[in-house]
């Protein structure tokens, strides 16, 4: 160590999760008091610095839902600039939150830390397993350009420059040998506890009075300090603490300046902490430790540091710098349910309901934005990194689903009234009292044609005997493949009448759709028929064989399939079998025993069976019966380190497990869909389903993230950071795609499966995970861990369903990725009406998006101007590419505005007409008015 004077940036703070070891409400309650110190110790001692609420507001609001009474304090000390919050909403975790939340997650922040007085501008994240590679575009676009994080980054110094794929940029810095709680392990434990190591245990006679509710109805409860100011003040060994702290985290900084944080998990403040800092002060006057913020301590390292090392792409290192950096990146498969119930609501709120609810006000309906920013509360309070990745107890999965439900129902509702709302304008005064129509609404920014299916209704004494579907436009009738006819009655709900029920005959059926408008909607006639015209031809020519234009598909007597990609002639043999491992791992750790056991759909029985034929869809089921073991022998002790022993293997005593896929095939289509269901009833153990690409000139993955397609190494090199251990599983969002250059093969999913594995062998493998089940455990005490086989969630007990879909292609991801997984994301919504005389012609598009590739995450009413629209846009392609936006009537202004909705730049539209220019993996964010 130099005998340079160092600044010793001392940030007093808390990581404060909001539900992890204990439910929310529990947590809440030890929140309570965690504020009530913290804002007492805030007024009564002038000279504590500040205090940083660990870059959330989430729990600030926790606070004053039942404190009410304390926000005239609050927001004094957040104006004065000692209490610290935002610029975050609650802690997201990066890649499970699709792009658009991280965006509202920081929009819902900055407003809520604003009320309060002020929001912080400092990138603090100290949360999220790995950074994304769009984190520094998402800053730059709230004004943020300085980032502070930890895990899966491992530089030779702490400081860096963090360059996004467009070319923003952010001055960063990570912390040292501690991580983020260096001043907190070396000197505040040493002083009040006697004690630097963290792999400790608790001393009976210490004397706090520990407490614990002793029933044999509470075998778990913990203990809790009744005396809390019994602490130490064991002053002998602090001054070779902080010389201590010096010399080894100056190996991490390269400047003078070095941050050490005091605050640990949940921990609150002590009210001896300026006798401690003054103390600190006399102890060491070699140096300058003072108390300080993050704010204080970037601007210093930005003075000083000159020329540090330039970071580029993601960042998901699994052996970053420092204790306690593990990356935890196998998070992304723990609790599937919730990825799947996440996808879910993401694609509800962000690409139905908002969008709806922004044509219908275009139509003269209402934007309900006090419904929306509920969803958006509800859906970022699941976004805190513990919770979205289920690394918490079963309880916290439950009251997460609770809070997806309510999204979903409200959603439901919004976009249902959103539409009926445009409904209610278009004229079909033509038509006579007793006709109806089908209107199919279309919510994506780009017209599609399609086969979908619906349920028709023919109401009783209407003449119907049969129906066609008749483009009123053309005249022609549509072609429509009828899957079954049957008796309904169906609620009329009028407010201002009792219900009534109409009858009908209900059809089912497929459909063939010419064009539909883009964020619009196309109407046909329900035409009478004498009877239903036969629609001749089959997408199942052979036995076991589903074909279209496109593909052919030959299922194989293992389960397996073969598929034929006609335009480039490329074969892809042996798709679509079962892997079932065993687990030992945990939330954030996936790990197999020693003794493991793989067993695969190979060889093992299989029905097959045409379920539904015709020209316009046909279906294949596959039954596979696997026997696997029900759990493993003698559950090991677990620790995540590398090395330690994991001596247990698969139980021999086995379990039938029947894993149904259905496989969809439709006329129109390039991809093939698959449905696969199963009821869990085992532990401890991983399902995927593999791909065998066969690419032998593929050395990547190309994978959908926030923002960005990321490009990945399947050869693991020496140099990366997965040289020498086991093949990374990867995220995804909705789609990752393989390439040998002239040949692709994506696998894309609607369902939340986030989690991909392509494996460096000859036939160059895709395996995605549909389940990964374990025992849960926690680890609030470091190097012990409790356990808990009672939670029964985190072993996925129970039923499961996904889907996902097979899309041979020409090229890279580039050709027709992205338009596959949006339509099979967002299927074109059908809908059924009486006759109604309005406004509007009997297909339109209230605004269209023009340029390839380019994608749409937001489509609204602006936050803070009423009757502005805001369309968010990214290119996720590395060339330029000329966008245009349309709209139905004329534009009366535009801007460029930054992520925050904050205008930047006046845009001149020509007419109803808008033409944007996006540079390489640019996001932009356009205002409008008409």
């Amino acid at each position: 160590m130099s005998d340079e004077r160092k600044i010793i940036h001392v940030v007093s703070n808390s990581h404060w999760d909001r539900e992890w070891g204990y439910p929310f409400e529990e947590t809440r309650l030890l929140l309570l008091k965690f504020m009530d110190e913290l804002l007492d110790l805030l007024d009564t001692d002038p000279e504590f610095h500040s205090f940083t609420m660990d870059s959330q507001t989430l729990c600030v609001e926790d606070y004053l839902e039942l404190r009410p009474e304390r926000r005239a304090d609050i927001e004094k000390h957040v104006k004065s600039g000692r209490l610290i919050v935002g610029p975050w909403y609650s802690l997201p975790e990066e890649y499970i939150c699709n792009g658009e939340s991280l965006v509202r997650n920081l929009v819902v922040g900055h407003r809520s830390a604003d009320s309060l007085g002020k929001v912080s501008k400092i990138g603090y994240t100290p949360f999220s397993y790995g950074q994304t590679s769009q984190i520094p575009q998402i800053y730059n676009g709230f004004d943020i350009d300085t980032i502070i994080f930890y895990r899966g980054i491992n530089t030779p110094k702490c400081e860096y420059i963090l360059e996004g794929p467009d070319g923003s940029r952010l001055f960063g810095s990570r912390f040292g040998t501690m991580s983020r709680f260096s001043y907190y392990i070396y000197v505040y434990r040493v002083l009040r506890y006697g004690s630097d190591e963290v792999f400790t245990r608790y001393d009976w006679d210490r004397g706090a009075a520990p407490f614990r509710l002793a029933s044999d109805a509470r075998p778990r409860e913990h203990y809790y300090i009744l005396d809390d100011k019994k602490k130490q003040w064991n002053d002998a060994p602090i001054r070779e603490q902080l010389l201590k702290l010096v010399r080894d985290e100056s190996e991490h900084f390269s400047s003078r300046h070095i941050v050490a944080m005091q605050g640990f998990d949940s921990s609150n403040p002590d009210p001896e902490e300026t006798r401690i800092m003054k103390l600190c002060q006399e102890l060491l006057p070699e140096h300058d430790i003072r108390f300080s913020s993050l704010e204080e301590y970037m601007n210093g390292i930005r003075a000083e540091v000159k020329d540090p090392i330039v970071l580029r792409g993601e960042f998901r290192d699994p052996g970053a710098t420092g204790k306690w950096t593990h990356l935890f990146g196998d998070v992304i498969s723990a609790r599937p349910r919730l990825k799947q119930a996440n996808h879910a609501s993401e694609v509800n709120l962000q690409r139905r309901a908002e969008p709806w609810s922004a044509v219908a006000s275009m139509a003269g309906g209402e934007y309900l934005k006090t419904a929306l920013d509920r969803c958006w509360r509800f859906l970022l309070q699941n976004h805190p990194h513990d919770t979205i990745t289920g690394g918490g107890i079963d309880q916290m999965e439950k009251d997460s689903h609770f809070r997806f439900d309510q999204i979903n129902i409200i959603c439901d509702g919004l976009s249902r009234r959103a539409l009926e709302a445009v409904q209610r304008q278009v004229d079909n005064g033509d038509l006579s009292p007793r006709d109806s129509v089908v209107t199919v609404f279309n919510p994506c920014p780009f017209p599609r044609k399609g086969v979908v299916s619906c349920l028709v209704d023919m109401p009783q004494n209407m003449g119907y005997e049969a129906f066609s579907l008749v483009n009123p436009a053309t005249g022609k009738k549509l072609r429509m493949q009828r899957q079954e006819r049957f008796p309904m009655g169906v609620l009329v709900r009028n407010l201002q009448d009792i219900s009534v029920e109409v009858r009908t005959e209900r059809v089912r059926c497929h459909v063939e759709l010419d064009e539909v408008p883009a964020y619009g909607y196309a109407t046909y006639h329900v035409a009478r028929e004498e009877m239903f015209d036969r629609a001749p031809g089959s997408l199942a020519p052979e036995v076991n064989v589903l074909e279209n234009a496109f593909v052919r598909v030959r299922f194989n007597s293992d389960g397996t399939l073969d598929l034929l990609h006609k335009e480039t002639g490329r074969a892809y043999t042996g798709l679509h079998y079962l892997e079932d491992s065993g687990e030992t791992g945990h939330s954030w750790i996936h790990m197999e025993p020693e003794r493991n056991e793989v067993i695969t759909s190979h060889g093992c029985p299989c029905d097959i069976a045409l379920e539904e034929d015709g020209p316009l869809l046909a279906r294949m089921r596959v039954d596979y019966h696997l026997s696997i073991p029900v759990s493993v022998e003698d559950e090991p002790y677990v620790d995540f380190r590398e090395g330690d022993i994991n001596d247990t293997g698969r139980t021999k005593e086995r379990r039938e497990m029947v894993v149904t896929s259905r496989f969809t095939l439709r006329a129109d289509s390039p991809r093939l869909d698959i449905q696969t269901s199963f009821e869990n009833t085992c532990k401890h153990h991983r399902l995927r389903v593999v791909f065998p690409t066969r690419l032998a000139g593929c050395d990547r993955t190309d994978a959908e993230i926030s923002y960005d397609v990321i490009g990945r190494d399947i050869h693991v090199k020496e140099g990366n950071a997965y040289f020498g251990k086991p093949n990374p599983q990867y995220p995804m969002h909705r789609f990752v795609d393989m390439t040998d250059g002239t040949h692709g093969f994506a696998v894309l999913n609607n369902s939340g499966l986030r989690e991909y594995e392509a494996m460096d062998r000859a036939d160059k493998p895709l395996a995605v995970t549909l389940l990964r089940a374990f025992t849960f455990r926690n680890s609030p005490v470091f190097g012990r861990w409790e356990t808990f086989p009672d939670m029964e969630l985190a072993q996925c007990i129970g039923k499961f369903e996904w889907t996902y879909a097979l899309y041979p292609h020409s090229g890279d991801w580039t050709n027709g990725v992205y338009a596959q997984a949006e339509d099979m994301n967002l299927p074109l919504e059908p809908a059924q009406a009486g006759p109604h005389t309005g406004t509007l012609p009997k297909a339109l598009s209230f605004l269209t998006l023009e340029g390839e590739n380019l994608q749409v995450t937001a489509f609204k009413q602006a936050e803070d101007r009423p009757g502005s629209y805001i369309l968010r846009v990214f290119n996720p392609t590395a060339k330029p590419v000329d966008g245009v936006v349309r709209t139905h009537r004329p534009l009366t202004g535009a801007w460029l505005t930054n992520l925050n909705e904050e205008r930047r730049e006046t845009l001149a539209p020509g007419g109803s007409t808008l033409r944007l220019a996006f540079g390489p993996k640019k996001i932009l964010t356009v205002e409008f008015t008409l």
